[in-house]
C-alpha cells in the first residue's frame, strides 16, 4: 500500500494496534469506538450484538459513513495476487476520501485521518483466535494535531520499510481515547484506553489536560465498581483493593486538581498515567472479586463428591465384615450415633450461616448452591462416622498398609498426570511408563510366558512414543496407513492358522475362520482402495466415486460383522478389533495407522496379563466365553457379589488412561482446526461439515470403542463388580476435573479460553461417555446374530 507508506513516513505516525480476542468484527469495532474488549460470554450470542447499549464515540457524532471490502483475505487468502491487487485498490480508494474531504472543506487543514483494522488474518485466510497474525493490525494517523518526526530516521527491522522513529505501538482500545480528544468530546464511559500523548501536537497543557480527562474518567469507573461491591459487601468479610481504597481516591483527585490549579503540567501528567494503571487494576480486582472464595467451595465440593463416592465403595467391604452382636460393638455403635447427630446439627447451623451471609450480600440466588452444596456433600460423605473409624481400623491392621498408601499416591498423581495431557500430550508418556512396570510386582508373575512378560513393556513405550508425536494434521504419510495394514493382515493370518484352525472340528470354529478371512479380504480391499484414492488426489485427478461408495458399504458392514462371531472371548475380540482398523485406516493419512495397531496390541496385552495372573490353572483364554450380566448373576445368586479389590483400582486407571490415550494419542480437539480433505478422501470430497464432524467423531470413538471391550472382557473374566468399578473412574475423572477447574481462564486467546473450557467440560462427561460406550461394548460383545436369527427362526416355525 504505497499511499499509506507514503503518508506514515512523511507526514504521520504509525504502529501495531495489539487487540485482544475474539478477533473478529463486531468485537474489534466495539473496541476501537468505545474503547472496551468483549466478555468471554458474549459468546453465546455469537459475537452477533452486544449484551447491553454502551457509550461510543459514534454516539457523539453527527453523521458517520461504511464501506465493507471483508471478502478478499477469506476469498482469496493472504499474499496470493488476487488479494494484493485488493490491497492495491483500498490503497487508491483512502488517497481518493482524503483528497473528496480536503476538497469538501477547502483544504483548511482541520482534518485528523485515523486508518486502523479491527482484526488480523492467518495465512490460510482465518480469524478469531490468538495467533500473532490475528492479534497484530497496523494503524496509521495523520493530519491536524499529530505529532510529526523531525530528524534522522532509521528504518524499522520488522516492516523493512517503514521509518522506525515513525512508530509509536499500542492497545487497540487506546484509539477510543486518542479519536476523543482529537474531537474534543467526553471519551466514552466504559472505556478502558490510555491516552497516548505522544501521538499529539498538542501544547503541554492541553496535553496535561486530555491525560488527566482520561485519568478522571477510569477514575471514576472503577470508583462506581468499588462502591457497588462494597454496598452488598459485609464489613467483617470485605477486603478492599488496598492501592485504590475510598480515602487514597479522595486524596488523589484533591492531588491531581492542585497540580491542575498550579499549572504543574509535568508532575499531572505523570501522576494521571499513575491512577490510570491503578484504576484500571483496581477494575479487575474487583470484577474478579468473588472469584477465589467460589474457587475454594467448588474445590471443596469437589473433594466432598470425591470422599461421598469413595464410601460407597467401603460401605459394603467394611460392614460385612462387623459382628453385630458383639456387646462391645453395640456399645460404641451408640457413641458412632451420637457424633452422627453431632455432624448433622453443625452441617444445619452452617448451612443456615452461609445462607444468612449470602442473603445479607445480595448475591445471585446461584451462590446459595454452590456454598451450601460442600456442606450438603460433606455430611453425607462423613456419615455414618462409623464406617470411617472401621475402614480406618481395617486398613491398620493390614500388613501391606504402606502399600496401600503408595497406590493411592500413585493413582492421584497417574490422574493429575492424565489431566495435564488435556493439554500436553507428552505427559501420557509417563502413567504409560508407570504401568509398564506392574507384572514385575504381581506375586503371580511366574504364571506369564517370557514373550508375554517382555511384550506389555514393549507395547506401553511404543505408545508412548506416539504422545510425543506431531499432531495428526496437512502432513501426509500414506506409507505408514499401509505398514500399519499390512502388520494386521499378518495378525489375522496367525490367527486363522495357528489359534483358530486346530479348533475347526464343529460349526462354530469353522464359523470364525471364514469371517476372520472376510475381515482379510475387506482389509486388502481397502488397502487398495486408499492407494487408488490418494494417487489420484497426489496427481489431481478425478477422485473415483464409485470406490466411495464401496467404502460406505464397507463402513455400514465392519460393525455387523463382529456380531456374526461366535461369543469366544478370544475370537469376538479379534473380530471387534479387526473391524475397528479398517474403518481406523480409511480416515488414516499418517502415523495414525501404526498408533491403532500399537494401541490394540497393548490393550490385547492386557487381556491375556490379566488372565494368566488369576491363576486357574490349566484353562487358557481361548475356552473362555462372553456371558451376559444376568447369566453371572444366576451364577452367583448363592454367594455375595464380591467387594472391591486394589485390583479393581488399578484395572479402573488402566482403562481410563486408555480411553484418554485413544482420544489424544495422535491430536486432541484442535486438529480440526487443521483439517485435510484426505482424511476422508474415501468416504467424500464435498465439503460437508456435518457430515466430516460425524466421521472423524466416530474415527475417535471407535479407538475408544475397542479399548472398552477389552475391558468388558477382563470384567467378565475377573468377575468385577460392573457398577462399582465406573464408581472408580468417576473418581479419577473428578480428580483430573479438580485440577482442570483450575486451568480454567478468562484471559487470553479466545482459542485458550475456549480450550480451557472444552477440557474441563469433556472431564465432567467423562463418566457418561465411558457409561454409554460400555453399553455399545455389551452389545458387541454379546450378541450373536446368528443365536438371534435360529430363535427368530423356531418361533416363527413353532407358530406356522
Amino acid at each position: 500500500m504505497p499511499y499509506l507508506r507514503s503518508v506514515a513516513n512523511n507526514k504521520g505516525r504509525w504502529g501495531i494496534s495489539n487487540t485482544r480476542v475474539p478477533t473478529e468484527s463486531r468485537p474489534g469495532h466495539v473496541a476501537i469506538i468505545a474503547g472496551f474488549y468483549e466478555d468471554p460470554s458474549a459468546v453465546a450470542k455469537g459475537w452477533k450484538e452486544n449484551p447491553v447499549d454502551f457509550d461510543s464515540i459514534f454516539n457523539q457524532s453527527s453523521y458517520t459513513w461504511c464501506w465493507g471490502t471483508d471478502t478478499a483475505g477469506h476469498t482469496h487468502k493472504p499474499k496470493t495476487q488476487n488479494f494484493l491487487t485488493t490491497l492495491k485498490y483500498v490503497d487508491e480508494g483512502i488517497k481518493d476520501i482524503e483528497k473528496l474531504i480536503r476538497d469538501f472543506y477547502k483544504d483548511d487543514g482541520r482534518t485528523t485521518f485515523l486508518m486502523t483494522a479491527d482484526h488480523g488474518m492467518t495465512d490460510w485466510g482465518s480469524h478469531g483466535t490468538g495467533y500473532e497474525h490475528e492479534t497484530k493490525t497496523p494503524y496509521v494517523l495523520w493530519g491536524s494535531g499529530v505529532e510529526k518526526i523531525w530528524g534522522e530516521k532509521n528504518i524499522d527491522q520488522e516492516t523493512n520499510t517503514m521509518f522506525y522513529e515513525h512508530r509509536f505501538d499500542l492497545n487497540q482500545a487506546d484509539l477510543t481515547p486518542l479519536m476523543a480528544t482529537f474531537l474534543s468530546i467526553p471519551v466514552p464511559v466504559n472505556s478502558i484506553g490510555q491516552l497516548k500523548p505522544n501521538l499529539m501536537n498538542l501544547t503541554l497543557s492541553n496535553k496535561a489536560k486530555a491525560v488527566y480527562s482520561n485519568s478522571r474518567q477510569l477514575l471514576s469507573q472503577y470508583n462506581q465498581k468499588r462502591l457497588d461491591v462494597e454496598a452488598n459487601a459485609l464489613s467483617i468479610l470485605y477486603n478492599p483493593y488496598k492501592p485504590l481504597d475510598g480515602r487514597k481516591v479522595d486524596e488523589l483527585l484533591h492531588f491531581t486538581e492542585m497540580l491542575l490549579k498550579h499549572e504543574e503540567y509535568e508532575q499531572l501528567i505523570i501522576f494521571s498515567e499513575e491512577i490510570m494503571n491503578l484504576s484500571l487494576l483496581g477494575l479487575i480486582y474487583y470484577h474478579n472479586y468473588y472469584q477465589t472464595p467460589l474457587l475454594i467451595t467448588i474445590t471443596v465440593s469437589f473433594l466432598g463428591w470425591i470422599t461421598y463416592l469413595l464410601r460407597i465403595l467401603m460401605e459394603q467391604s467394611v460392614f460385612s465384615q462387623i459382628d453385630v452382636s458383639n456387646k462391645k460393638y453395640q456399645v460404641t455403635a451408640n457413641v458412632y450415633k451420637t457424633v452422627d447427630k453431632s455432624i448433622l446439627g453443625l452441617s444445619i447451623f452452617t448451612t443456615i450461616l452461609s445462607s444468612i451471609i449470602i442473603y445479607a450480600q445480595s448475591l445471585p440466588i446461584q451462590y446459595y448452591i454452590y456454598f451450601n452444596l460442600p456442606i450438603f456433600l460433606w455430611y453425607h460423605s462423613l456419615s455414618p462416622i462409623e464406617l470411617w473409624i472401621q475402614t480406618y481400623n481395617m486398613f491398620i491392621q493390614r500388613r501391606h498398609f504402606w502399600t496401600l498408601i503408595i497406590g493411592v499416591l500413585c493413582y492421584t498423581l497417574g490422574s493429575i498426570a492424565i489431566g495435564f495431557s488435556f493439554s500436553y500430550r507428552w505427559v501420557l508418556s509417563i502413567p504409560l511408563l508407570g504401568i509398564s512396570l506392574w507384572p514385575t510386582f504381581s506375586r503371580f508373575k511366574h504364571n506369564i510366558k517370557t514373550i508375554l512378560y517382555w511384550s506389555w513393556p514393549t507395547g506401553c513405550l511404543l505408545l508412548s512414543i506416539f504422545s510425543f508425536s506431531p499432531v495428526v494434521g496437512k502432513d501426509v504419510f500414506i506409507e505408514l496407513v499401509f505398514l500399519g495394514g499390512f502388520l494386521w493382515l499378518l495378525v489375522l493370518l496367525y490367527h486363522v492358522w495357528f489359534i483358530f484352525s486346530p479348533h475347526t472340528d464343529n460349526e462354530h470354529g469353522i464359523r470364525d475362520v471364514i469371517l476372520s478371512i472376510v475381515h482379510m479380504v475387506i482389509l486388502t480391499i481397502a488397502l487398495q482402495i486408499i492407494y487408488i484414492q490418494s494417487k489420484r488426489f497426489a496427481h489431481g485427478a478425478p477422485i473415483s466415486q464409485v470406490l466411495q461408495t464401496v467404502c460406505w458399504f464397507i463402513g455400514a458392514l465392519l460393525p455387523i460383522l463382529p456380531l456374526m462371531y461366535t461369543r469366544k472371548m478370544n475370537n469376538r475380540i479379534l473380530g471387534i478389533n479387526s473391524s475397528t482398523i479398517i474403518f481406523y485406516l480409511l480416515m488414516s493419512v499418517a502415523h495414525e495407522g501404526l498408533f491403532i495397531i500399537a494401541l490394540i496390541f497393548n490393550i490385547t496385552c492386557w487381556m491375556y496379563i490379566e488372565f494368566k495372573l488369576l491363576d486357574i490353572g490349566n484353562k487358557e483364554i481361548i475356552d473362555c466365553y462372553f456371558e451376559s450380566d444376568e447369566k453371572r448373576n444366576q451364577k452367583h445368586l448363592t454367594s455375595f457379589e464380591r467387594s472391591i479389590s486394589s485390583d479393581d483400582f488399578r484395572r479402573a486407571f488402566f482403562f481410563l488412561l486408555y480411553i484418554v490415550l485413544s482420544y489424544f494419542g495422535t491430536g486432541n480437539i484442535d486438529s480440526l482446526n487443521s483439517y485435510e480433505v484426505r482424511w476422508v478422501l474415501c468416504f467424500t470430497t464435498s465439503f460437508q461439515p456435518f457430515l466430516i464432524t460425524g466421521l472423524i467423531v466416530m474415527k475417535t470413538l471407535s479407538t475408544q470403542l475397542s479399548v472398552a471391550c477389552c475391558f468388558r472382557a477382563i470384567q467378565n473374566l475377573t468377575k468385577a463388580p460392573i457398577g462399582y468399578t465406573h464408581i472408580i473412574v468417576l473418581i479419577y475423572s473428578n480428580i483430573m476435573g479438580l485440577l482442570l477447574l483450575y486451568c480454567v481462564t478468562n484471559t487470553g486467546s479466545w482459542l485458550e479460553i475456549g480450550t480451557s473450557i472444552s477440557q474441563f467440560v469433556i472431564v465432567q462427561i467423562l463418566t457418561l461417555i465411558i457409561v454409554l460406550i460400555n453399553q455399545l461394548a455389551k452389545l458387541l460383545t454379546y450378541v450373536d446374530i446368528f443365536q438371534l436369527l435360529i430363535k427368530l427362526f423356531k418361533n416363527r416355525k413353532k407358530y406356522v
